[in-house]
């Protein structure tokens, strides 16, 4: 149950301020001084003139007029008894009332500024009761009445059970049964016939004012049951009906915080109160019941609960201050023996300190040996994980060498499988080539023996010739000359043949090279066909890269597989993995310089395409996602958690794929460094750089290979490498159909440089088209030519025939020169023979040289295939060696891993165990360190300075001296140091403590003196106002009806006597006493009475009961009307008041007054049966 305690909210000040300078504002004032009691509020002044006056009490008796005779008071009480000292102290000589003529005056201002004409009433947004239930409560099975907000009359005969409704706000609201006058106890208000009673009573609760409004909402519902058994008890609801609380302090500060009044005599005056007030009460018993209506009597017995808790702190200092001189001899005593033993207490603080120091100095010598065992543990925690750290460390460091053992294992079974077939080509490749040369070698030896024997057979030839010319002059000189000339006929045509062979021979060379040329132009011509068909593939792939780079801006995966992104998403969706893998890694990877795009793209290959987990478990997951996607050829690799951390690149001043790549993630940068170096591999557009960097002196410290572009084909590129004195330059070609697989940093600048690149790669192609034509022209021409040499060969044969048969027609001729001499045709036929022979080898040595040349074009091309079969080879050997090194260095690398794992796993056994003695051993010293700090705060609770340099046996020896000293000293005196010093502190102490408490009564005393003094000064204040207002409204009210009178109030006699003149014409009279008057009259005046104090209180209710029992109807109705003015004129104040009379007719009714009649309950039985 929450709290429900609150501030109380102020009231509205039971006088308004008139604006004069001696004018007092009265306020509430309340008293919590006594325990048990409801706590009440009543009005007092905070801002009093502090004048003092004294009230002159008027006699008790006046002279009455002729016709009416005052008649003496035979029932009052005697005189009181003699004052107090409290009551002379609060009354102070009323000196207060002294000047009741001008208090009076003032209040009579105060109620002649009232408005007059009254108008509308104001409802109070709060502290009004709204409705009261009883079920079986007195003569009621159940009752219930809506009250109006203002005035309400309850009308109804008697024997209605009207009272009861007050009797009921009381009893509910916490009002005591004796306060009702209706019974003594609760269990009296229960029905007769019935075992329990129940009453709700429901107050309005809004305005800004409201009581805890969020907690409680529009209305505060009170419920109180009790039984016939006795037991009582309340309920405290919302507006909603929800239980708020269930004890009866919650419902008082309900009440007191809208200073409701129950118990207040005059707030509710029940039937017999009324009866009493207004008809039969002495002026004793009316002064009390203006001294509890007005709250006076509440807040004096406050005051002298004050006074007499005041003299109970005095009496206890007067006890005090006796103590006190005990005690301070007791101290004195004391001291003068501390300071006989003062002499020597440097001496006793000297040994104090000996004792202190020697006690904690062993504990600091054993806590060094602690101190030492602890930092002993410390090391050995620090060795256990460092150990531990370095078999993570070595352990992830095995794990990430295996791995690149296996892929490196694995590139060289491949790089096997290739090396075979290379070495095959190799060694065809050079046995096509030894066979070719060794064809040459024999055609060039051929060669050289027809060239011998043509040069032979051209030397016997000439000899036949010389011979031939001789025989011919020795028969021309026989037969005249005739001869000779057929003969030299003959051998104008045998030479004219000759000359058509030579011709022919001549032209069938010329036909080879005609013939050569034109196979060379074609092969050009198709060669450069296949250069234009590749190149026009680079433009188709270039043009289709370039829209693709275009179209597909927003979709990072257009250079995958298609069922990438199906696969991206079942890891999304995949839980199982340890860590989420990254990939496709080329998402990961930014490209700076977009113009090295297509050959970064080819070195990294397959890599950029590639997945990295953290685990064998990952990895076998993510592949069986592969597989059920059906993706292949996709790389999965094992990252190692922690970045490579020392990076040996080369000079700022070179670009590496390194250094144009930025990462996403490290990991993905960290496999590149593994597979590809792209740390040490170094970025120059032109080849001659980079030929000049690489090839030139010394190679670059930390460059592994060099990427350079190709100087005539576009996007191509050459790696260059140099291992020692091995140098290499490599092409790079391409994948012109891959699309991009990395980002880039400015997506539209790598746009312009493949618009650059595809108008180069036009341009290319024009000049290889340019070209062609050129070629096909020279083809076509070479062609033109060979035509026309045909054409000549066939003139050379007709030729070479007709010169035949001139030849043969001589010879006809020269037969008949026969017989002549057979020696010159012996001679002609050896000669014949020996040109045939030249001839023959002649053609020979001819076709040979053909042979020859078309051999030197094999060998060549042959030599050229070898060279590149062998540099194949060679690169592939490299390429294995550089894997066969890695391989090495890894094993290396690993087995020195090995060995420091196997090494920490003995050396965090060896500091385990060190640590479990060392744990052992410290324990066994805290045991004992303990023990001896125990011993020294026995001696010393606080831990002594330890001087610098000494030690246990120096202060002991020092303590011994000095103890020595002492013993002599204590002797004399008869007590021990000790023993003297806990008398004297002991005994200050006590004195002290005596003086503070002394010192903290006086100072209470003082408060409760001042604050008792200044609540007095307000009490008078207020005793003098109320008064004066009581008195003043009195008068104004009488005036009403026309009658004049006073208030007598004597505070000092505690008497309160009411004089009414009914006749104002009877201005020399002072008035008659109550008693005198009629029973209309006494009841009006006694009216007038209770309006006057109702003015002067600050509670929200007012309740009467039968206010008009004895009054004729006249004075009924001036009384009823003047209830009514003065209710409408207390704004926001409720009235419950019972008659059993009709109020209709005689009263001026508006919308404030609500009429609420009762029937007897016996009546309501009889009409529900």
């Amino acid at each position: 149950m929450p709290p429900i305690t609150t501030s109380k909210r102020s009231r509205r000040a039971a006088f308004d301020d008139d604006g004069d300078d001696d004018g007092v504002t009265v306020l509430q004032a309340s008293s919590s001084l006594q325990n048990g009691t409801q706590r009440k509020k009543a009005r007092t002044s905070n801002t009093s003139s502090g004048r003092k006056s004294t009230w002159t009490s008027q006699q008790d008796s006046a002279t009455s007029s002729e016709e009416d005779e005052v008649l003496p008071e035979p029932d009052e009480p005697p005189s009181p008894p003699a004052a107090t000292q409290y009551e002379m102290m609060r009354d102070a000589g009323f000196r207060h009332l002294e000047y009741a003529h001008l208090d009076d005056q003032l209040a009579t201002q105060r109620i002649k500024s009232r408005p007059h004409i009254l108008g509308e009433n104001q409802v109070a947004l709060n502290a009004i009761i709204e409705s009261i239930t009883c079920f079986n409560f007195m003569c009621h099975t159940r009752l219930h009445v809506d009250l109006g907000p203002l005035l309400n009359f309850i009308v109804g005969e008697n024997g209605s059970g009207k009272s009861a409704i007050l009797t009921a706000i009381t009893l509910c609201l916490g009002g005591k049964a004796s306060a009702t006058n209706r019974g003594g106890s609760l269990r009296s208000f229960v029905k007769e016939g019935q075992e329990h009673a129940n009453l709700v009573v429901q107050i309005k609760n809004q305005g800004p004012d409201a009581y805890k409004s969020d907690l409680f909402g529009e209305s505060i519902i009170v419920e109180r049951h009790f039984t016939k058994s006795g037991s009582s008890g309340f309920k405290l609801k919302s507006a909603t009906g929800r239980i708020i609380s269930n004890k009866k302090g919650d419902v008082d500060d309900v009440v007191e915080y809208y200073c409701l009044q129950v118990d207040n005599p005059l707030n509710v005056l029940s039937q017999d109160n009324a009866r009493q007030f207004l008809n039969a009460a002495t002026p004793a018993a009316k002064y009390k019941y203006f001294v509890q209506g007005t709250q006076l009597e509440q807040l004096d017995q406050d005051y002298q609960l004050l006074q007499e808790t005041l003299e109970a702190n005095e009496t206890r200092l007067v006890a005090f201050e006796e103590n006190i001189g005990f005690l301070k001899e007791k101290s004195e005593k004391a001291v003068k023996l501390r300071d006989a033993l003062t002499k020597s207490a440097e001496m006793r603080r000297q040994s104090k300190v000996y004792s202190n120091q020697l006690a904690w100095a062993q504990v600091m010598e054993q806590e060094n040996i602690l101190q030492q065992k602890e930092e002993a543990i410390l090391s050995a925690q620090e060795e256990v994980a460092r150990t531990e750290a370095t078999i993570r460390e070595k352990t992830e460091t095995l794990g990430g060498i295996d791995d690149k053992i296996r892929e490196a294992q694995e590139t060289m079974d491949l790089l096997r499988q290739d090396e075979s077939q290379l070495q095959e080509q190799e060694t065809e490749a050079s046995t096509k080539f030894n066979k070719a040369r060794e064809v040459q070698e024999k055609i060039l030896l051929q060669e050289r023996d027809l060239h011998s024997l043509v040069d032979g057979a051209a030397r016997k030839a000439g000899a036949f010739e010389k011979k031939i010319r001789e025989e011919e002059q020795r028969l021309e000189a026989v037969n005249g000359g005739a001869l000779a000339e057929k003969q030299k006929e003959l051998e104008d045509a045998k030479r004219a043949v000759t000359d058509i062979e030579e011709s022919q021979n001549t032209h069938a060379e010329l036909s080879v090279s005609l013939n050569a040329q034109l196979d060379d132009a074609r092969k050009e011509v198709q060669k450069f066909e296949e250069s234009i068909g590749q190149k026009r593939q680079e433009v188709s792939a270039a043009e289709s890269r370039l829209r693709t780079l275009s179209q597909n801006r927003s979709d990072p995966l257009a250079g995958f597989d298609p069922k990438i992104p199906q696969l991206l998403r079942l890891i999304d969706n995949d839980t199982g993995f340890s860590q989420k893998p990254i990939g496709p890694m080329g998402t990961a990877i930014r490209l700076t310089k977009p113009k090295w795009s297509s050959i970064i793209e080819k070195i990294i290959g397959g890599f950029l395409s590639a997945f990295i987990v953290s685990s064998k478990s990952d990895q076998a997951r993510l592949a069986a996602h592969m597989e059920r996607l059906g993706i292949r050829d996709v790389t999965i690799l094992i990252a190692s958690r922690h970045p490579i951390a020392n990076l040996h690149e080369p000079d700022e001043s070179f670009d590496t794929i390194l250094r144009v790549l930025k990462f996403d993630d490290l990991r993905v940068r960290d496999q590149l460094i593994i597979h590809h170096m792209i740390e040490q591999t170094i970025l120059i557009g032109d080849r001659e750089e980079a030929e000049r960097v690489m090839f030139d002196g010394q190679q670059p410290k930390n460059v592994a290979g060099c990427l350079a572009f190709h100087d005539a084909k576009r996007g191509h590129g050459l790696r260059l490498t140099r291992r020692r004195d091995d140098f290499s330059t490599s092409p790079i070609t391409p994948s012109l159909d891959q699309k991009s697989r990395m980002k880039s940093n400015d997506v539209e600048s790598q746009v312009n440089f493949f618009k650059d690149a595809l108008e180069q790669l036009r341009a290319e192609l024009r000049e290889l088209e340019t070209s062609r034509r050129t070629l096909q022209q020279t083809a076509q021409r070479c062609a033109q030519a060979v035509s026309q040499h045909k054409r000549q060969e066939d003139n050379l044969k007709t030729q070479r025939r007709n010169a035949s048969a001139q030849v043969s027609r001589i010879d006809e001729q020269l037969d008949k020169f026969e017989g002549l001499d057979g020696r010159l045709e012996g001679l002609k036929t050896n000669l014949k023979d020996a040109l045939s022979q030249k001839d023959h080898y002649g053609n020979q040595f001819g076709e040979l040289a053909v042979q020859r040349q078309e051999m030197e074009g094999e060998v060549e091309s042959l030599k050229e295939n070898l060279n590149k079969a062998r540099m194949i080879f060679k690169d592939h050997r490299a390429k294995v060696t550089k894997v066969e090194d890695k391989i090495k260095r890894y094993e290396e690398t690993r087995r020195l891993a090995l060995v420091e794992k196997n090494q920490a796993h003995e050396n965090i056994d060896m500091a385990k165990a060190g640590k479990a003695q060392a744990e052992a051993s410290k324990e066994r010293q805290a045991v004992i360190v303990a023990d001896y700090i125990e011993q020294a705060s026995a001696v010393a609770p606080e831990r002594a300075y330890i001087p610098d340099g000494e030690t246990v046996r120096s202060i002991e020896r020092k303590f011994e001296s000095i103890k020595e000293q002492l013993r002599k000293i204590r002797g004399q005196l008869g007590a021990s140091d000790e023993e003297i010093q806990n008398r004297a502190s002991q005994a200050i102490q006590e004195y002290r403590e005596a003086k503070r408490n002394h010192k903290s009564l006086t100072s209470l005393v003082d408060e409760l003196k001042t604050a008792l003094m200044d609540r007095l000064c307000k009490w008078r204040t207020f005793q003098r106002l109320i008064s004066a207002h009581a008195r003043c409204n009195f008068n104004y009210l009488l005036s009403e009806r026309g009658f004049r009178g006073e208030l007598f109030l004597d505070h000092k006699a505690k008497r309160l006597r009411v004089q009414v003149e009914p006749d104002e014409t009877r201005k020399s009279s002072s008035g008659r006493n109550t008693k005198t008057l009629s029973g209309g009259e006494k009841s009006f005046s006694s009216i007038c009475l209770l309006l006057a104090i109702w003015d002067a209180m600050g509670s929200p209710l007012r309740c009467l009961d039968e206010f008009d029992v004895f009054m004729d109807n006249v004075n009924r109705a001036i009384s009823t009307n003047m209830l009514i003015t003065t209710a409408r004129r207390s704004v926001g104040k409720q009235f419950i008041l019972i008659t059993p009379n009709a109020i209709e007719g005689r009263a001026k009714i508006d919308r404030d007054v609500k009429i609420i009649r009762l029937t007897d309950p016996r009546q309501r039985l009889l009409a529900d049966h």
